[in-house]
C-alpha cells in the first residue's frame, strides 16, 4: 500500500503551497498551477529561490517602467 504522507513546500515561482508526496523529496517535481519545475527538497527557501526571486522582480520592474515611463514636469 503507497504511503499518503505529504510534505507541504511552497512553489518557487508562483508561491503555491504544494503537497509532495515524501517518497518525491529531493526529485525534479512541477506545480500543478504554474507549471514550474524545482526540486523538492525540504528548504522553503533557498539561495537559488532568492536569485529566481530577485530576476523576476527585476524583469517585472523592466516591465512597468516600459509600459509608465515617468513623465516628470509634462503637464497636459
Amino acid at each position: 500500500m503507497a504511503s499518503g504522507t505529504f510534505f507541504v513546500r511552497a512553489c518557487p515561482t508562483c508561491g503555491r503551497n504544494l503537497e509532495i508526496r515524501v517518497e518525491l523529496l529531493g526529485r525534479e517535481v512541477e506545480c500543478v498551477h504554474c507549471g514550474a519545475e524545482f526540486n523538492s527538497n525540504d528548504d522553503s527557501r533557498s539561495k537559488n529561490d532568492d536569485m529566481k526571486i530577485e530576476q523576476i522582480l527585476a524583469r517585472a520592474q523592466q516591465y512597468v517602467d516600459s509600459v509608465y515611463p515617468l513623465n516628470v514636469g509634462r503637464s497636459e
